[in-house]
């Protein structure tokens, strides 16, 4: 079975994921949900940028320079592992009908992830000497719980099946 929303672009806003997925910008519950699908998205960063550093892949890294076959097994990882209350909204763009399932809602927040890291984004300021070079204002590059958050996940996973 297909997603139950249809799929959104990559590149579209943020504005326009909101709507696809009937969230309300002007709602704090929404905007919290969104900011936890962001944390997620992030951490997945994060593994996938030290897979490519043992790879022997000099920085900067560009979602470009992930293999496809790996972008869906962090998908399938975030999707395992996501929150109740963001695994909701993964739910809409879940796609069964793929092998192995694809997720768009997933895949453009992973997008989004490295976007606003990797240099294309210069429309928004952001105070390199303050925050870095890390695109959105107060993310950061790991997580309190670091990368092998998604390592545990995989291994109970798979203890599971």
């Amino acid at each position: 079975m297909g997603p139950t929303h249809p799929v959104l672009a990559q590149s579209e806003s943020k504005g326009r994921f909101f709507e696809r997925l009937g969230l309300d910008k002007d709602n704090a519950s929404a905007r919290d949900t969104y900011a936890k699908m962001k944390q997620e998205a992030i951490d997945a960063r994060v593994r996938l940028t030290a897979a490519l550093a043992n790879a022997g892949v000099e920085p900067p890294y560009d979602h470009s320079q992930i293999s496809e076959a790996t972008l869906q097994s962090e998908i399938q990882n975030i999707y395992q592992c996501a929150a109740p209350e963001t695994r909701a909204l993964y739910v809409l763009g879940h796609d069964r009908d793929q092998t192995p399932p694809g997720n768009w809602v997933i895949r453009w927040m992973l997008w989004h992830a490295f976007r606003y890291r990797d240099g294309r984004n210069r429309n928004r300021k952001v105070n390199k000497a303050s925050n870095g070079d890390k695109g959105d204002k107060g993310d950061t590059e790991a997580s309190a719980h670091g990368p092998s958050v998604g390592l545990i996940c995989r291994f109970q996973h798979q203890l599971e099946t």
